[in-house]
């Protein structure tokens, strides 16, 4: 079965990009790094626009990791709690909205890998 997640983007006040095309790079940055971390957002806060620096142990600094686009998430229930998920969106370079990918495959190919027989599991719901 499919289903639609419609999410509301917002932005600062005076800090929508002009742009259209950029804005659309930055909408679909924001989502893509969502499903990346398997969020389910219902809200989103696109923060900033292409940066290289980050809060470590409260120290500002460069991040390690590269340049990224910061951004906010809430789903359902974040919206009703007023709580939301912080996350770096990182790309390729300063001027470049494309996602970076990963450095090594997390999952490779199956014949890449060794498979164990399958385990059932069965959960009894708590009333």
């Amino acid at each position: 079965m499919s289903t639609v997640n419609m999410v509301k983007y917002y932005f600062y006040k005076g800090m929508v990009p002009k742009d259209q095309d950029r804005l659309r790079k930055l909408v679909a940055l924001a989502y893509q790094t969502a499903r990346d971390r398997k969020l389910c957002p219902k809200a989103v806060l696109i923060r900033s626009e292409i940066h290289d620096t980050t809060s470590i142990n409260g120290i500002h600094q460069k991040d390690p990791l590269g340049p990224h686009v910061t951004l906010c998430y809430k789903d359902e229930n974040q919206l009703l709690q007023d709580t939301h998920v912080a996350s770096h969106g990182y790309v390729i370079g300063k001027d470049n909205l494309e996602g970076r990918k990963g450095k090594k495959t997390v999952w490779p190919s199956e014949s890449e890998l060794e498979a164990i027989p399958e385990i059932g599991y069965g959960h009894i719901p708590q009333n």
